[in-house]
Formats: structure tokens, sequence, C-alpha cells
């Protein structure tokens, strides 16, 4: 509450004295470009929920307001990763977010009619809590309200008639719900939030009985944690006791591989012509594939991609060069731009490289925290995984040359006027920097290195052999998801 909330004062000065307080600090949040801010609104949906938000429109500056009301998927979002669409739709930095129909909803709802296991409801919490956890992590702040009523008003659902407001400003969350279903949804609140109620984002109950005093309650939480935001009052991530790899990988592999002009006309044929005709294959529509490609400067990135991209459908396939990110992305979680980028059902996305970079270049030129980038190993491996159970198929590549090969190619670049400006002064200080990369490079193949997204190094000493093997990857990999 303010300050002088017991000292005598109004209920009228309070709400104006809170009001002034919120505008403040919303003008300070957005200054600073510090955020979001997410309210997560949830509960009972006679207890005020919309008419909570629709005070703050009043009391804020709208401009930098942004409501959710995220009903249950349908269509393309029933196909793609849970995250995706409330990815998607996250506010900008300096901004305050509300929320209906969080990431929350529809596992409480299929836990409340029993159409979700312990188990399986305790798993998804788990995954709840890592994609907030990425949040926090990468700015945002998130305030978790619980708006719950005594059962009487529950059982009576006696304020429907006096919450006509809300009707028109957001759907109801438990619309299809009777009192007696209610029951079990109280219930299977309690085990949601005591499994997330963890870390920076703790669920806090509130009585939505006394509107005036409910919006009051609310006010203040909303201006401590907008204070808190400004004052990076959070949870910060130790890092842990750094274990770097200790496999040399990319001196396992063998740099003397090469195809002749002949052997890779034929083969370059044969694997287009098969992944022409995988690509065809019903099973597909309702798959995607995600190719990843990151190597050595100079490795031969883009001629692999265009040899496999040459043979495909371009109205259902897209190349992404990744650059670095620009100011506004910088303000946002870092995976949040290749969220935005993953393939839908049917369609192949490359990447030229990747959200990887965190990893690697963020990581060798000091452009994150040893924090971050060590946190990025198990944000990344959670990323492929949503993708792989929402039926993408990710295929990385390490495409690999030697140093004294990489100088002879950036000496041929910068000889032919029609590569010269494939080549920046950038390459040449990352090439004095290589075995900084090495060993980032070597730690990115072990601790990202899934069952079920493997990286393929392949060595592109000879171009054609790295071709060809990238492709053939591809085949065999699309043949057994197939199949």
């Amino acid at each position: 509450m303010p300050d002088n909330a017991n000292s005598g004062t109004s209920g009228k000065d309070l709400f104006a004295e809170l009001n002034e307080q919120l505008l403040e600090a919303q003008f300070e949040l957005r200054k600073a470009g510090k955020g979001p801010v997410l309210l997560l609104i949830a509960g009972n949906d006679f207890a005020g929920k919309a008419e909570v938000i629709d005070t703050f429109y009043q009391w804020l500056d709208n401009r930098f307001l942004n409501t959710r009301a995220f009903a249950l998927p349908r269509g393309l979002e029933k196909q793609m990763p849970p995250f995706w669409r409330y990815c998607r739709a996250l506010p900008l930095a300096g901004e305050i977010g509300f929320y209906l129909g969080s990431w929350y909803h529809q596992p409480l709802r299929k836990f409340s009619r029993g159409e979700t296991s312990v188990k399986r409801f305790t798993a998804q919490m788990q995954d709840i809590l890592r994609f907030e956890r990425l949040l926090v992590h990468e700015g945002a702040t998130v305030l978790k309200l619980w708006l719950h009523l005594d059962a009487e008003d529950e059982d009576g659902q006696a304020r429907s008639e006096k919450t006509q407001t809300s009707e028109t400003i957001a759907m109801r969350e438990w619309s299809d719900f009777s009192a007696a279903d209610y029951q079990k949804v109280r219930s299977a609140a309690q085990l949601m939030i005591d499994l997330t109620s963890v870390g920076g984002a703790p669920w806090i109950r509130v009585a939505g009985r006394d509107a005036g005093q409910r919006d009051l309650e609310i006010g203040q939480l909303l201006l401590d944690t907008l204070r808190s935001c400004l004052n990076d009052e959070k949870q910060t991530a130790i890092p842990r006791s750094w274990i770097p790899s200790t496999r040399p990988r990319l001196d396992e592999l063998d740099y003397s591989q090469a195809l002749s002009k002949d052997d890779y006309k034929a083969l370059l044929e044969h694997y287009q012509n098969r992944l022409r005709e995988l690509l065809k294959h019903p099973g597909f529509a309702r798959r995607s594939l995600l190719l990843v490609f990151e190597g050595t400067d100079a490795a031969g990135k883009g001629g692999t991609i265009r040899r496999i991209t040459q043979c495909l459908d371009p109205r259902f396939l897209r190349v992404h060069g990744t650059r670095a990110p620009t100011d506004e992305e910088k303000l946002q979680p870092y995976l949040m731009r290749f969220w935005r980028r993953i393939p839908r059902p049917g369609t192949i996305v490359v990447f030229d490289r990747s959200y990887y970079g965190r990893v690697l270049v963020e990581r060798v030129e000091g452009f994150c925290t040893p924090a971050q980038w060590q946190r990025a190993y198990g944000e990344i491996n959670d990323f492929e995984q949503q993708l792989r159970q929402a039926g993408t198929l990710v295929i990385k590549f390490w495409l690999a040359i030697t140093p004294e090969e990489q100088l002879d190619r950036f000496n041929a670049r910068e000889e032919s006027p029609l590569k010269r400006y494939k080549l920046t002064d950038e390459d040449w200080r990352n090439r004095e920097k290589w075995p900084a990369y090495r060993d980032a490079v070597h730690d990115m193949l072990e601790f990202t290195s899934t069952e079920n997204a493997p990286w393929h190094l392949i060595s592109s000493e000879n171009k054609k052999h790295g071709r060809i093997e990238a492709l053939k990857i591809v085949c065999e990999t699309l043949e057994q998801a197939l199949d």
C-alpha cells in the first residue's frame, strides 16, 4: 500500500497517490528501456480479472500497455510448439503486458478435467518454469496473480450480474465450467501454484470480493515490481563452476576426404532428386525441417546451402542469414527472434548462422556475460526439444576447415572481384582468435549435441565433399523420420 495508507488518508486520495506513483514508475521504465513487465492475471472469472486491467488502462499511459488474451490454441497454433504463440506476442522493453489466458491456462484446464496425469502436469509446469527463467534472465519481470473468491461467492456465482464490464474487455476463461467443476480448478490451481512459485516469479493470491481493496493491492504490487525492475533487484544467475570440454572433436576429423568432379556431379543429382521425393511424402505435411548451418569462416556454408535449396520449392522455403541483433532485439530475450522464424508444418527453414551465436561469437567477443553464455546451452537444448516435440526435424551442421585452408580461401577472395565482398576486417580479426573459437566450438558440440538434435561435423576442406555429405545427412534423417 502507499506509504500513508494507514494514516487516515481517504480512499480517494489513496487511489490518486497510487495512480501518480504508477505513472511515474511507468515513465521511468520507458525512459530506462528496461523490462518488459509481464502481469499474469488468473483465477476466478468473477473475481475481477478484466476489471483490474480496465483500472490500469484508466490510470496509465495506454501507448505502452499491451493486453494479451489467449484463447485455446486453434489451427496452426495446435501444430506449433506450445510457447511459440507467446514468444511472438511478447511486449517490448519499456512496456507493461497484461496476460489473460497465459501459458498456464491450457495445462490447468486439461488437468482440472482429468485429461492430464499428475506426472504430465508436473512436467508441463517444469517446462513453464524454464520458459519463465529464460524471460527473467533476459530482462523481463514476471508478476503472477491468482484472484480468488470465498467459497460462497464461487458456489452462487452471485457476482456475474455485476461484472458486465469484463464481458466486453476479455474472454471468460472458465465459462464452460460449472460451480462443481470449478472446485476441481481450485485444487488443480493449488498444485500449479505449489509447483511454480519459485525463484523470481512466485504466485501471489489476491482476494477479489472487495473491488477497491483488490485494485489497491494489485496496484501496489505492480508499483513494487516496477521499482524493483528499475533498481535491478532481481535474482541474477550465478555462473556454475565452469568445466570446459576436453574432447578435441575438430582435430578428429579427416580433412583429406575429397570427391572428383564426375563423382560430385553424379552424387549431387542423386541426392537432390532423393530430397525432392522425400519432401513430397504425405507425412512431411505434418512435419517441418530446420537446418542449422554453423562453421569456420570461409568453410563453404553458403555454397552448401545453395546446393540444398536449389532443389526445393521456394514457396515452402525460407533462408535466414543471421546477423548481429538490432537495438530493439538486444532488449528482448535472445531466442525470441529465432522463435519467430521457426518453420510451420510442411515448410523448411535454413539458418545461415543461428542462435548458437550466443555460445560462439558473443562468448568469444565478450558481447554477453559468462553467466549468459553458460546458461544458454540449457536454454538452446530446451528450445530444440520443444521443436522436436512439435514435429520439427532439427539438423545441425558444423562445416570445418583447417587454418591453412582458411588462409588460402581468404587470399583467393581478396583477389577475386566477384568474391571480394565476402571478406571483411572482422574475418581477419576472427582468424586471430582461432584458439578461442576452437574452444567455444568444442564446448558447443559437447553440451548441445543431443540424441534428438545431434551435431554433424563435416570436413569442408574439399567443398564438393562437404556439400554431398550435408545433402546425404538431410536425406537420411528425413527418410528415417518419415518411415
